[in-house]
């Protein structure tokens, strides 16, 4: 019995889905430490420094990225080792332009007043460092190397909290925010070179004398455009309230803020994560026909309630005695926020099933309304509630924003189950949803 056990592990399937699971696991553990330690290391107004330079960050990578992977999954499956060379070197000249234009707002926002001058560099230093590192790991998976993609995800977002972590601790001069941008681009820049050496079998050298095909690139932003616009929508339901919080509560009340929100983002990138194993099967399921299509959603659905409800219930229950023994008074005399929080972060992770339903079905039109009316709704009710409410206010809204997300995209998604599927093997490839790795602390 160890023996068959033993060369079961070994299958280069199983090993290379457990050193992935492992992988993931470790790097979602780093982003809880990370929110503890900057907790323990940093002012509460240097933490709401942190949680504005994150928030804008995402916005930046996303301006920069273009949801363009969204073309490049569906080019790059079928093509030869020199097409995909080819289809790269066209999205990083795409990349490129992009970053110049986001180069010339930051420097333009820092000498206006409207962006922190001293974090300026290291914002751009972390931005084409994540971004950078963020598209090669797509590029890993799309070719079929999932384990040293996910090697680049720890790489990125992962090791190098442990690192500072120990630095920190050992080093009291070390405890401030620039230490925390270094090592972050330090990160990224570890997971360039790694990805740059798992790349290096495609034929660049075919590049030479290469001209980018602006045809082409016009082509995958068409195709990129409504992905970007729902992925647009889905970080102002996680990022527009800290913004608000910032211009009419302060940036001490932003930095608790911002400590609760990255430890439920942590929890809403797990059930991201757990969402993208089941999206193969989901699109499987709609083109084998009806009865697959919800088999395939009813085993979603009850996983991924389990790991929600199990996730919620254990935080709730663990955050209160855990901000008491780490001494943090502070964070813990605003726990209620963080109460008040859990119920819009669990109906987050639970619209992934309507929403994995919809895009299965190739009903990007829903998908791209149902994410730009719940942005809407969370801006209108951030500018109303917060200013009364505070930090309440902000809660509020992610609640009630997250209810009417979920609760349109399961009314759709309930029509479309309604509905007669695909006959069986009308298969389609089709892009990713919104990345939860574009979702930052």
């Amino acid at each position: 019995m160890p023996a068959r056990l033993l060369g079961f592990l070994k299958r280069p399937a199983v090993a290379g889905t457990g050193a992935a699971f492992i992988l993931r696991g470790l790097t979602l553990v780093s982003r809880f430490l990370l929110s503890l330690l900057l907790a323990r290391m940093l002012t509460p107004a240097e933490m709401g420094d942190y949680g504005l330079l994150t928030a804008t960050l995402a916005f930046a990578l996303l301006a920069i990225g273009l949801e363009f992977y969204s073309y490049t999954l569906r080019e790059m499956v079928p093509a030869t080792p020199a097409r995909r060379t080819r289809i790269i070197a066209d999205q990083i000249v795409l990349g490129v332009l992009a970053l110049v234009v986001i180069g010339v707002l930051v420097l333009v926002a820092a000498l206006g007043g409207l962006f922190p001058s001293r974090l300026a560099p290291w914002f751009l230093l972390i931005l084409i460092t994540e971004h950078i590192s963020l598209e090669a790991t797509r590029i890993l998976i799309i070719t079929e190397r999932p384990v040293r993609a996910y090697v680049g995800v720890f790489l990125r977002g992962g090791i190098w909290v442990y690192a500072m972590t120990v630095l920190m601790f050992a080093t009291p001069s070390t405890r401030k925010l620039e230490t925390v941008l270094v090592w972050w681009a330090l990160g990224g820049a570890l997971a360039i070179a790694f990805s740059a050496v798992s790349l290096s079998n495609l034929p660049w050298r075919e590049l030479r004398g290469y001209r980018p095909d602006w045809n082409v690139i016009f082509v995958g932003l068409r195709t990129a455009r409504p992905f970007m616009l729902s992925a647009a929508g889905a970080l102002v339901i996680s990022y527009v309230d800290r913004f608000v919080i910032d211009r009419f509560v302060g940036r001490e009340a932003l930095g608790i803020y911002t400590f609760y929100s990255t430890i439920l983002i942590g929890l809403l990138s797990l059930g991201g994560s757990i969402s993208h194993q089941f999206l193969p099967k989901v699109i499987s399921g709609y083109a084998a026909g009806a009865k697959a299509y919800r088999a395939a959603l009813r085993t979603f659905f009850w996983s991924l309630l389990t790991l929600a409800l199990g996730t919620t219930i254990i935080s709730g229950l663990l955050m209160g005695p855990m901000l008491n023994i780490l001494g943090l008074s502070l964070y813990a005399s605003s726990i209620w926020v963080f109460y008040a929080m859990l119920p819009g972060i669990f109906l987050r992770m639970m619209a992934d099933v309507p929403s994995y339903a919809l895009y299965a079905a190739r009903s990007d039109n829903y998908l791209l309304f149902c994410n730009l009316g719940a942005a809407f709704i969370s801006t209108l009710l951030n500018v109303l509630l917060v200013p009364v409410l505070g930090m309440y206010g902000a809660a509020l809204t992610g609640g009630i924003a997250s209810a009417v997300l979920f609760f349109f995209l399961a009314l759709l998604a309930w029509r479309k189950m309604r509905e007669d599927c695909r006959e069986p093997g009308a298969t389609a490839t089709v892009g990713l949803p919104t990345d939860p790795d574009m979702l930052y602390p």
